[in-house]
């Protein structure tokens, strides 16, 4: 007799939770939701994952991922902070609800998210403009482009504001360069 082929597997169950979070949010995740969605019982979500609070933690670090790697890498005007920036106000904007769950409610993953944001960051600052910087001007620079990026976000997330592209460059630009124009050029 040959072993039984488990046809619900541990990506499947995550590739339709990541998807579901992207639309929903991650605080919606149930197992009910993700097994309708997949026309499974939710019998293999337990069996490959010990709880809800597992299986979003999974999700919540293929989001981090795919945020560092794929969405917050977009070129809109080349220059590699301000790129950062506007790939963040598109994301807030084309997923409000994961959007508000992960950086407004900060119900999930805050130390995950805010180590990605910050090293994605860095890592912008140094590419825009080619150069060392000490390390407390760096963390100033860095905390104050996500205060006002994140500000910005949620202000559109909640429909305030709707700038366009330029507008949003200008404000963040003018904020950075009035308090840091000096030591960052």
């Amino acid at each position: 007799m040959m072993a039984r082929r488990k046809e619900i597997d541990r990506e499947r169950i995550l590739d339709i939770a990541y998807k579901k979070a992207l639309t929903d949010g991650i605080e919606n995740l149930t197992a009910r939701s993700i097994a309708q969605t997949g026309h499974f019982s939710t019998q293999p979500i337990y069996l490959e994952f010990k709880n809800m609070d597992g299986l979003r933690k999974e999700v919540l670090k293929r989001v981090s991922c795919t945020l560092r790697d794929e969405i917050l890498q977009k070129k809109f005007i080349g220059e590699p902070l301000y790129d950062v920036d506007l790939s963040y106000l598109q994301f807030a904007r084309d997923h409000r609800s994961l959007f508000s769950t992960i950086f407004v409610n900060g119900e999930f993953g805050d130390d995950l998210i805010r180590d990605t944001l910050m090293d994605l960051g860095r890592a912008k600052l140094h590419e825009q403009y080619q150069r060392d910087f000490d390390e407390g001007l760096e963390q100033r620079v860095i905390a104050l482009n996500w205060i006002i990026t994140n500000g910005l976000a949620v202000m559109l997330v909640d429909g305030l504001i709707d700038y366009d592209q330029n507008e949003f460059v200008q404000i963040i630009k003018r904020q950075l360069e009035t308090l840091f124009w000096p030591q960052i050029h």
